[in-house]
């Protein structure tokens, strides 16, 4: 005999049940809107100066981890790559000798780099404006072709920091020609993506390596097929969307002769907004 419902189950009926998930909102307007919201990094942080703490791990044959190294760096970006300065403040808890002699070496660099925007009739502030406005529509470029570099498929809905974010699989479509330089490294990698649902911010980036493609970081290196990478972004002090954690995993040819294996992690903290004129 079946046991008569309680007034609680009657309640939980009457409501339905389980509450449902709202359905996915439409594909091609949240990526359209995601879209307008995508910027760089770089040029975000650009505005800012912060802490990026970056662990390097060795890892034995069998994959286990034999040794780690963590750098601390006060970093202050400029819109001019020769102008950024990521200070080494410590290595495992050390403060390096040289700190005052690199100190000195930036601030003599900033003096020449001034001088020379003096001589071509610019101040710092004009010269700033106008490299940051190239780099704007460099960006936007890239940003324009990604729906024709990649195949944007949503998966679904996650939970993030008690935030909902929308989930999409992008793949390099076949055949594409990327028009810009940038779109033709990111065309070697596929990538899932999650994108907060309010705000059509990205929240975390997923990416692996397809075919060994060639990358600049101060220096010209071939990441190898198989290398993985991730980030994570969160809004800071309530305005901007800014990285918080990377990692990149996989392996490299450096000048496309010497071969190393990277495992390296940051945390970036202590955002602070740097002052309009700088």
């Amino acid at each position: 005999m079946l046991r008569p419902l309680t007034a609680a189950a009657l309640l939980f009926l009457a409501a339905g049940g389980l509450a449902q998930e709202p359905p996915l909102p439409e594909p091609r307007a949240f990526l359209a809107e995601s879209m307008r919201h995508l910027r760089s990094n770089d040029l975000l942080r650009s505005r800012y100066t912060f802490t990026e703490t970056e662990t390097r791990y060795t890892h034995d044959p069998a994959g286990h981890v034999t040794a780690k190294q963590t750098r601390i760096y006060e970093v202050i970006p400029s819109p001019e790559p020769e102008l950024t300065y990521r200070r080494l403040v410590s290595v495992d808890g050390v403060r390096p000798a040289d700190l005052a002699k690199r100190d000195a070496e930036q601030q003599q660099k900033e003096r020449e780099w001034l001088q020379r925007r003096q001589l071509e009739g610019l101040d710092a502030l004009q010269a700033r404006f106008r490299k940051q406005e190239i780099e704007d529509r460099k960006e936007q470029a890239v940003v324009d072709e990604l729906t024709s570099i990649y195949d944007f498929r949503m998966t679904g809905r996650d939970t993030i920091d008690g935030r909902t974010a929308i989930v999409f699989a992008c793949d390099p479509r076949p055949g594409y020609a990327p028009l810009t330089p940038e779109g033709r490294i990111i065309s070697h990698f596929r990538g899932q993506g999650w994108v907060d649902e309010q705000e059509h911010e990205l929240v975390r980036l997923k990416s692996e390596v397809l075919e060994t493609t060639s990358v600049k970081f101060g220096f010209i290196l071939r990441l190898l097929k198989g290398s993985r990478g991730v980030i994570e972004r969160r809004k800071i002090d309530g305005e901007t969307w800014l990285p918080t954690y990377s990692r990149f995993t996989g392996s490299g040819r450096v000048f496309f002769i010497a071969r190393i294996d990277l495992d390296q992690e940051s945390v970036y903290s202590s955002y602070r907004k740097r002052a309009p004129d700088r």
